[in-house]
């Protein structure tokens, strides 16, 4: 008997044995223990987006332990500025397949979108670990590093992007703002005034540089700083990101395509702003800003069968859509159909008569047949609406010295000077050396003269470079320039 029960004893301990293995290898079969799906509401969805958004819900519906299916929803998800439930998504696709750069990247993005850096930096710092290189990666880490004031850790990222990536603005800025937290003003104004040189239009770069300057006490220059950054209108560099590229490419809100469109647009990406405005145009077919976008756009890309077809269909939509008539004029101003450019923008004042950019351009076309007196009255029209409209102040100016009005051409001439277009400036230097010159002022005239021939060189433009030696050296031997 007491053999027999030993023998039993045996047996129960091995049924445990087997019992509790089985549920380990069983949990182990299932992975590590997820999240609950997202509960989403889908009546608030418009009809495309919730038709994308079901489509890989029920993927996952029916491979819940795919992280691919789980990441994908996150994607849709996050295209629809649905931030909280795509994070669930992510987290479920990270836990999923950990040694995805992917997951761990687009978690730490939308919890940045959720404004909680402290829980975006151990995503992004995952990320890197499976990718120590991704530039995008580095940079948004060091927005969050910025954002929770972690200057020490902000200032070896970036110290390290610059190094590898000295064409990078958005490093530099980032460097200036550690330096100028440390209250080293020197040498932040040094790193912001490199990203301000790598992207001239960086406003918030323009703006810290304001007050670093300040800080020295270096007011005159604050104060231009503050200026070209208000001249900025908000701009940024924008980041090579592919992978949130993915994610928007599946956003399905025609108001998605549109900023999408305007950000390409603003970097001069011509082909992918129309693609945008097109893909708004698909979702919605009634959206008169789409079609008047595309009518600048295809002028642009010389398709003018496209920009004509998109102004009837603006027009039709808003008849009092003031853009629609400006576009249409601009474009019909570089085919060289001048009449019918004066009647699109007249057409645009007639709606707005405050609309500074018709007023300049109906001016520019009344000065080209010889009308003076009337364009000087419409790029004084442009500057009663937008005083610092550069463009009507440096045609206003270039106007009013050709009849010898000196004094006021002159000083519109100086005010169109403070375009922040580093492009155009050389040639604005030009105009206003040669009036002080035609003014008799030689000093001023030479002066002025080998500021723009300077700034052509350093934006090596080779012909406008030409001219300003040109007549540089027949003011220096006592000559008037032609």
């Amino acid at each position: 008997m007491l053999r027999l029960r030993v023998t039993s004893c045996v047996v129960i301990s091995l049924w445990l044995a087997n019992s509790v293995w089985f549920r380990f290898a069983r949990a182990a079969d299932q992975g590590p223990s997820l999240p609950e799906l997202p509960q989403l509401a889908y009546d608030k969805m418009l009809s495309t987006v919730r038709a994308e958004v079901q489509k890989a819900y029920d993927v996952v519906l029916a491979h819940p332990r795919d992280a691919t299916a789980n990441g994908n929803l996150g994607m849709v998800l996050h295209a629809h500025d649905m931030p909280t439930e795509a994070e669930i998504c992510y987290r479920r696709a990270h836990l999923l397949d950990p040694t995805s750069f992917r997951w761990a990247y687009y978690l730490g993005m939308v919890q940045v979108d959720q404004r909680n850096c402290s829980a975006a930096i151990p995503a992004f710092r995952e990320a890197l670990r499976l990718d120590p290189n991704h530039l995008a990666t580095q940079l948004r880490l060091g927005e969050c590093f910025l954002v929770s004031s972690q200057w020490d850790e902000a200032g070896t990222l970036y110290q390290g992007i610059v190094e590898k990536h000295p064409e990078n603005a958005e490093a530099y800025y980032g460097l200036g703002r550690v330096r100028a937290a440390r209250s080293d003003f020197a040498r932040a104004i040094e790193s912001l005034r490199k990203a301000c040189q790598l992207f001239p239009k960086f406003s918030a770069a323009h703006f810290a540089l304001a007050r670093a300057y300040r800080h020295l006490g270096r007011f005159q220059e604050a104060q231009q700083e503050l200026e070209l950054s208000n001249q900025s209108d908000g701009g940024t560099p924008e980041i090579n990101d592919p992978l949130l590229a993915e994610v928007d490419a599946l956003n399905r809100d025609f108001k998605a395509y549109l900023k999408v469109g305007a950000q390409s647009l603003a970097a001069g990406r011509l082909q992918d702003a129309a693609d945008a405005f097109e893909g708004a145009l698909e979702i919605n077919p009634q959206l008169p800003e789409a079609h008047t976008k595309l009518i600048y756009v295809y002028g642009q890309l010389g398709q003018p069968d496209k920009a004509e077809e998109h102004y009837r269909a603006a027009v039709q939509l808003d008849p009092k859509g003031t853009e629609a008539y400006f576009n249409h004029g601009v474009f019909l101003m570089s085919r060289s159909r001048a009449d019918e450019a004066k009647e699109a923008f007249q057409k645009a004042i007639a709606i707005d008569s405050h609309y500074a950019e018709a007023h300049s351009n109906l001016g520019y076309l009344l000065e080209s047949e010889g009308r003076s007196a009337e364009a000087v009255e419409e790029y004084r029209k442009a500057l009663e609406s937008k005083p610092d409209f550069t463009q009507a102040n440096f045609s206003l100016g270039r106007l009013l010295v050709k009849q010898e009005k000196f004094e006021e051409g002159i000083s519109h001439l100086l005010k169109a000077l403070k375009t922040g277009d580093e492009d155009t400036r050389a040639s604005y230097l030009y105009a206003v050396g040669i009036a002080f010159a035609d003014a008799g002022d030689l000093e001023n005239g030479r002066r002025y003269l080998r500021l723009a021939r300077d700034k052509a060189q350093a934006r090596k433009q080779a012909s406008l470079l030409a001219s300003i030696t040109d007549d540089l050296r027949l003011l220096e031997s006592g000559k008037s320039p032609q």
